[in-house]
């Protein structure tokens, strides 16, 4: 099968971006072909031409009504690449970009896909929803937004994020002091990590007063910020830090490879306001063996449900985000199975190669004519 999709960025500005690539990537191991539409350029690009995937830009998405004639001839050289490429599904994975997905579907005659990683861009997506062939919601909380907006219940599937074990591999504490070492941060201190973009919306300032509060009683603490919106020595984050102690943190830039920050780290905190619709760092940080405190918003709950529901903590909370930090910190004494049933949590209920399976069995059904068809689990066990 030949997918069409496209991405914002090629760099790690946000999970969307992420999850695009590592699905691409995934697809492409099983044997499709993968083009990419892209709009800004950036580090992911050796990974996708690694893989042989074949990639045009940049190109712009964005279509405004007022301005409707300029943006659509905007997409034509896009177009004109995408119908060389004679795709048998277009995977859009932005619906603010759905404009421009239903163009490039419509002149190629290619099915169009809509992946559901963000809430509703249109109030009345009944209407701008037309012309899709089916919505995969990455949670039942963003299929819930959409079916509010008027997209029909059969339309919308429900298809988790997932993590390859391989991306986000398990540290224990040999990988801890390598990567410390790595980083310049203590060996011994205890460390909690929270990485992405450094926002009021993600939780920052809850997460400076909480750590304020974890410090009084735990001087020897190091809160590590990896920053996504920090480059070129650009720091946003520098204003909401005003006011905490400059030994009780690290601040680095933006980072194409969390992982070492993760194996860094001995927790990580997770302490957004935003109606999230899934939480991917909640699922990199326990597939790396460590536990994450989480707000209870969004999707998110639907993620640290049953036995790892004592992870989330009431958003925009300092004092009880700072004693759940707190009482996590020697997890490894109190609690020494707690990495491995993390790990465990994300293999039984996030496995990528069943993520796979669905995104295949999606597209197979939708496809071009319905002729080209993804190979099933069931069918790869024949085949074995």
């Amino acid at each position: 099968m030949r997918i069409l999709t496209h991405s914002a960025w090629l760099e790690p500005v946000g999970g969307v971006e992420v999850c695009t690539l590592q699905d691409s990537l995934g697809l492409r191991t099983r044997g499709h072909a993968l083009d990419v539409v892209y709009g800004v350029d950036g580090p992911f690009r050796e990974q996708y031409e690694q893989a042989d995937v074949g990639l045009f830009g940049p190109a712009p998405f964005h279509f405004d009504p007022r301005r409707a004639p300029g943006h659509l001839r905007s997409f034509l050289p896009a177009v004109r690449w995408a119908r060389a490429r004679r795709p048998d599904v277009v995977w859009l994975n932005r619906t603010e970009h759905l404009v421009w997905g239903q163009t490039v579907s419509r002149l190629t005659g290619a099915p169009l896909v809509c992946h559901l990683h963000v809430l509703p861009a249109y109030r009345r997506m009944r209407l701008f929803g037309h012309g899709v062939a089916h919505f995969a919601a990455v949670s039942e909380f963003v299929r819930g937004s959409y079916l509010e907006r008027g997209v029909p219940p059969e339309r919308v599937s429900v298809l988790p994020n997932a993590v390859r074990r391989s991306d986000y591999p398990v540290g224990g504490r040999t990988e801890r002091a390598v990567a410390r070492h790595r980083l310049g941060l203590p060996q011994d201190a205890p460390i909690v990590l929270c990485y992405g973009q450094m926002t009021p919306e993600k939780g920052v300032a809850t997460l400076v007063r909480a750590w304020s509060a974890v410090r009084a009683r735990r001087p020897d603490a190091v809160l590590v910020l990896v920053d996504a919106l920090a480059a070129n020595g650009q720091r946003p984050s520098d204003g909401l830090l005003r006011g905490l102690d400059p030994r009780a943190y690290r601040l680095f830039g933006a980072s194409g490879d969390v992982v070492p920050f993760l194996h860094a780290a001995d927790l990580v905190a997770f302490p957004t306001l935003l109606p999230e619709t899934f939480g991917r760092v909640v699922i990199e940080t326990m597939s790396s063996g460590r536990p994450v405190v989480a707000s209870r918003v969004g999707a998110v709950p639907e993620i640290l449900g049953a036995e790892m529901e004592h992870l989330l903590v009431e958003p925009d909370a300092p004092d009880e985000l700072a004693r759940r930090l707190e009482s996590l910190l020697d997890w490894r004494v109190t609690e020494p199975d707690l990495g491995g049933r993390c790990s465990a949590w994300v293999d039984q209920c996030f496995a990528f190669d069943a993520h796979l399976d669905g995104l295949e069995d999606i597209f197979a059904r939708h496809a071009r004519g319905r002729a080209v068809s993804a190979p099933t689990r069931a069918a790869r066990r024949l085949r074995r």
